[in-house]
């Protein structure tokens, strides 16, 4: 299952990749899709998953909202009793994960 939005020249989708629960995350990270994120990758973690695995690899541009969405998606993983990792997270989406003290939380594969 592709979903995806476009909202205001921005835009951010979650694409399957052929490995099972892996799903190519693609644009932006940012205040301006921060709503459409939240609501598009909630679909998938409530969805009876027992783990998935979010690869950032596509991830054009972020800023601090970025980081409250990784937090967030980890909180509604969490009630949905779903186990969800990151992977490639962005450079410039670690930096602000190092400075905002939050790099424990997330969990992250190589």
């Amino acid at each position: 299952m592709e979903i995806h939005e476009t909202h205001v020249s921005e835009a951010i989708e979650f694409s399957p990749k052929a490995t099972g629960d892996d799903y190519l995350v693609r644009g932006t990270m940012t205040f301006s899709t921060a709503s459409l994120g939240l609501k598009l990758a909630s679909v998938l973690l409530t969805n009876n998953r027992r783990s998935i695995r979010f690869d950032l690899a596509g991830i054009v541009r972020a800023d601090s909202a970025g980081v409250g969405l990784l937090i967030e998606w980890l909180r509604i993983a969490h009630v949905a009793g779903c186990q969800l990792r990151f992977l490639n997270i962005p450079e410039s989406l670690q930096a602000m994960i190092r400075v905002g003290g939050v790099e424990g939380m997330l969990p992250v594969d190589a």
